[in-house]
């Protein structure tokens, strides 16, 4: 089966969501997919960023490990902005 190709422009909370949902339900099986981040971070949780400035670690807010995306077959693009 030839995989189709997936884009998914921004690395954040609603973006790693989504691609958390296509692992679940099976669709690195069926698309080949990137994500590119403008940001030079993987996904975290803004919601709770201001916590980072109350003694809180800023790896306590990464949403996933730094290897989750190579290992679910998705390519990680961070510093990358979509530009067209």
């Amino acid at each position: 089966m030839i995989k189709r190709k997936l884009i998914v422009i921004g690395n954040g909370m609603v973006g790693h969501r989504f691609c958390e949902k296509l692992v679940e339900f099976g669709g690195t099986d069926k698309f080949d997919i990137t994500v590119l981040g403008e940001e030079p971070r993987r996904a975290y949780d803004r919601v709770h960023l201001s916590e980072y400035f109350a003694d809180k670690s800023a790896d306590s807010l990464y949403l996933c490990s730094p290897d989750w995306y190579r290992t679910n077959g998705i390519k990680l693009l961070l510093s990358e902005p979509a530009i067209s």
